[in-house]
């Protein structure tokens, strides 16, 4: 049927036209027309009649109404145009009907409405999950379809091949379209919606679901649903045993769970089984994931790189109880986060992040103090927890100390006086040297200050035992962190700071105490650096044994090749000495006077010597100065070839060493006169009248008139060629003390190669001298005319060898410089330039 008046000729819309027509025919039972005119106005108008909610729900009762109809209603005697009612008529109707229904209604109120239709259930349930498939209402779809098969049974679809296909059909388009969008919600992170697609599309799959499956486990895992996304994973292993895909799920449902044992052990199947795969595209992708024993070994090696740096034993505060680096490594892979990182690493390592929990764990405090009576020994403790100790005041340190450290959040603790077996010599040598670095690597030193009232004023602390105390020198430079407590355990002077170390009230007091500003003692690191000024600042600590004195400065010279012999008396000092020059090649160690080493005459019997600033040979001058004395040398009798050659010969000297207790010593020598003899006091007095230095006194308690072939030396040649402190340029880093390895850049200053003689068939070509050799001799000779400390050395004999010689010590420094009137000639007529041989070992001193 067609409305054939033209529409411009009405001012009502087109639906409505048809809605009156329609109701027309149906009045005076034009049924069939009426529905013919019903399909043409939905055929004209589409989708508009669905937009305004009047046209839907006349849409909806109309559809209602015929579908409702007894089957008589529509007869051939009534349907206007003579054609007869089938099935197929009234399927267009259904279809309508469904699509206003399902505007506004549930898929259910929809079928309850549809009981009085004469169609058969079959078609109105097909019919209605059509639409909402069509509207995208899949899991309302799955629902319907569902609710159809519970109703009417399997059997009911089987007795009919064409609902049969259709329903087969419906399954695996449903979960195909569910799948999808599952998979649109996952990408804008609507995982709830998600896990109801992935379900609805689940329950309507007859067979291999895995990949579903798997989809709803990480769905469910982004809810932080890990046990259902576990139940999903173990489902797709039991269907397929031998995917690795199940395992995937698996272990990221097991680590979102904190179960990562067992987690690291479904990623271990997964690479197995991926390995074993018949797919070379899967085994392929096997190889982006990192195995967990190999994360393991990983994290292990982290960890013994951290505890390589830390003491060998510590205290855990949690137990009370010692624990070798062993136990530490063991009671780190006890814990969560150890099964953590290794399950959280699968294509990636986080080095960082492993690094950093690992040094997290391992953090360490110090305890700072001086020992006392009845102190616990290691052998004491490593049986017994520290918190179980009897009661005694050293205990109760002790104990008092680990429970701070355990309640400001740290692990492990550490006392020298429990935490090495002093009884392993080998232990003990280790701490001795590596004691600097175990506190400059601590999180925090805890000083005790026994003898510290909380009601002591201020400047107590520069005061007290413990800091006169030549071991906890090293601890103070060393710690990055310090908190000061009193005999009580409370904070010195209440100073509730992280870091007393930047209290301005403690660096004023360490300040007056040291006479070291707080920037030269926080730039003092361990090694070759600031020689003169560490020994100053030891001059002046105590030690129960002599040997100490030197033992304490192990750590802060990081002189490792020193084996501690408690016994050797001023050897000890003499040992450190000489490894430290020997590997400073600074001669500045020898700018002393006193009492003379039985371990080597160059080298003082005790540290206090070094109690003074250092001083500079020949002193500093400055460059204006300089410039003056050089322009000076500009005039013509000026010797330079001679100047060169002294400048080439000192050069090609090596830097001062010791082997086997021998000194080689780079070095000047004037050889003295014979010398007047007077006495002060007890104190002999000697004069010299040299050519080139003119009368130079002498102080010393050794009878010089005894002794032949005196000499002065100038040992500071480093000084003089203007090459600046050995010890500045060498810094030992922590890398070389553990023993691993560095890149040292050095490179070879041949100055010999800078020169080649002249053929002797062929003319001498006039020889240019390059500018900053020239300039570096007219230095050289300006400082030879500053004043500087002489050494003076005797000849002895050994027995050994014909040039043996030995320092004699002076009670003052021998300050002699050039007179103006001698020339270099004069000067090197008088001058050896050469190396001495200091033989010393066990020689008596002369008398």
């Amino acid at each position: 049927m067609q409305l054939r008046t033209r529409p411009d000729k009405f001012v009502v819309p087109r639906f409505t036209i048809y809605q009156a027509v329609c109701e027309r025919l149906e009045t005076i039972d034009r049924i069939w027309d009426a529905v013919e005119c019903f399909h043409t106005m939905t055929s004209e108008l589409g989708e508009e009649i669905y937009v305004g909610g009047s046209m839907t729900e006349w849409v909806c009762d109309f559809t209602q109404r015929r579908l409702s109809a007894d089957g008589d209603a529509i007869s051939d005697t009534n349907c206007g145009s003579g054609m007869p009612t089938t099935q197929a008529t009234r399927t267009p109707l259904l279809r309508q009907w469904a699509k206003a229904k399902l505007i506004h209604d549930s898929w259910k109120d929809a079928l309850l409405s549809a009981v009085g239709f004469t169609l058969s259930r079959v078609e109105i349930y097909r019919v209605v999950c059509e639409r909402l498939e069509t509207i995208d209402r899949m899991v309302d779809a799955v629902a319907c379809f569902h609710e159809m098969t519970s109703e009417l049974g399997e059997e009911t679809l089987k007795l009919h091949d064409e609902h049969l296909d259709w329903a087969l059909g419906e399954r695996q388009r449903c979960s195909e379209k569910l799948d999808h969008l599952g998979d649109k919600a996952v990408n804008a992170e609507q995982y709830d919606d998600a896990i109801s697609c992935y379900s609805s599309a689940l329950s309507i799959i007859p067979s291999s679901p895995q990949a579903i499956l798997i989809k709803r486990s990480k769905a469910r895992l982004a809810t932080g649903a890990w046990k259902q996304a576990l139940e999903d994973a173990n489902q797709v292993i039991t269907l397929d045993s031998s995917s690795p895909w199940g395992y995937e799920v698996k272990h990221a449902a097991l680590h979102k769970g904190g179960d990562y044992d067992n987690a690291s052990d479904a990623l271990e199947v997964m690479l197995t089984k991926m390995a074993e795969s018949p797919d070379p595209h899967v085994q392929q992708q096997g190889d982006r994931y990192i195995n967990p024993s190999s994360t393991r070994a990983l994290i292990r090696k982290v960890v013994q790189r951290t505890l390589h740096r830390s003491p060998r034993v510590l205290i855990n505060t949690a137990t009370g109880r010692l624990h070798d680096r062993a136990e530490q490594a063991s009671a780190f892979e006890a814990l969560p986060i150890f099964n953590e990182l290794v399950s959280s690493t699968t294509t990636r390592i986080d080095y960082v992040r492993i690094k950093c929990e690992v040094q997290q764990y391992f953090q360490y405090v110090m305890l700072s103090h001086k020992w006392e009576d009845n102190e616990p020994l290691f052998q004491q403790v490593v049986h017994i927890a520290v918190y179980d100790l009897e009661t005694s005041p050293t205990h109760d340190k002790l104990q008092t100390f680990c429970n701070i450290v355990r309640d400001t959040g740290f692990n492990w603790a550490w006392s020298d006086t429990c935490c090495i077996d002093k009884s392993d010599h080998f232990v003990l040598q280790e701490a001795l040297v590596a004691m600097f670095r175990w506190y400059q690597g601590s999180a925090m030193a805890i000083v005790f200050l026994r003898g510290v009232r909380p009601s002591s004023p201020r400047g107590t602390l520069a005061g007290s035992i413990w800091n006169t105390r030549a071991w906890t020198l090293q601890e103070y430079i060393a710690a990055k962190v310090i908190r000061f407590y009193t005999e009580d355990w409370t904070l010195y002077r209440d100073l509730d700071v992280p870091n007393h170390k930047e209290s301005p009230e403690i660096i004023s007091e360490m300040e007056r105490a040291t006479g070291i500003s707080a920037q030269q003692l926080k730039e003092l690191r361990p090694g070759l650096s600031s020689i003169w000024e560490k020994l100053r600042l030891a001059s002046t600590r105590r030690t129960t044994w002599v040997e100490d004195a030197a033992y304490s400065l192990l750590g802060i010279f990081s002189a490792i090749g020193i084996p501690a012999i408690y016994g050797e008396g001023e050897a000890s000092l003499g040992r450190l000495l000489a490894n430290v020059l020997t590997r400073s090649g600074d001669a500045s160690i020898l700018a002393w006077t006193g009492d003379s080493s039985r371990f080597n005459s160059c080298l003082p019997a005790r540290i206090t010597v070094f109690n003074g600033p250092a001083t500079s040979h020949p002193p500093s001058i400055p460059d204006s100065e300089m410039e003056r004395i050089i322009a000076g040398l500009r005039a013509p009798s000026f010797d330079l070839d001679t100047a060169l050659r002294l400048y080439d010969r000192l050069n090609e000297l090596p830097t001062p060493r010791f082997a086997e207790s021998r000194m080689t010593l780079p070095c000047i020598t004037f050889q003295l006169p014979p010398l007047s003899a007077s006495r002060i006091g007890s104190t002999r007095v000697y004069h010299a009248d040299t050519v080139v230095f003119g009368r130079v006194e002498i102080r010393t308690k050794h009878n010089l008139s005894r002794m032949n072939s005196l000499y002065f030396v100038h040992p500071w040649l480093d000084t003089l060629l203007q090459h600046g402190n050995h010890s500045s340029a060498i810094a030992e880093d922590d890398e070389e003390i553990f023993g691993e390895d560095t890149d040292d850049d050095e490179s070879d200053d041949d100055s010999s190669s800078l020169y080649e003689p002249a053929s002797p068939s062929s003319p001498a070509p006039v020889q240019l001298i390059p500018v900053d050799r020239e300039r570096g001799a007219r230095r050289l000779v300006a400082r030879l005319r500053l004043p500087f400390g002489a050494l003076m050395f005797t000849l002895v004999s050994t027995g050994r060898r014909a040039t043996d010689y030995k320092r004699v010590a002076a009670d003052s420094l021998i300050t002699v410089r050039f007179q103006d009137n001698v020339t270099l000639a004069d000067t090197l007529d008088n001058t050896t330039s050469s190396f001495l041989m200091l033989m010393l070992a066990c020689l008596p001193e002369p008398s």
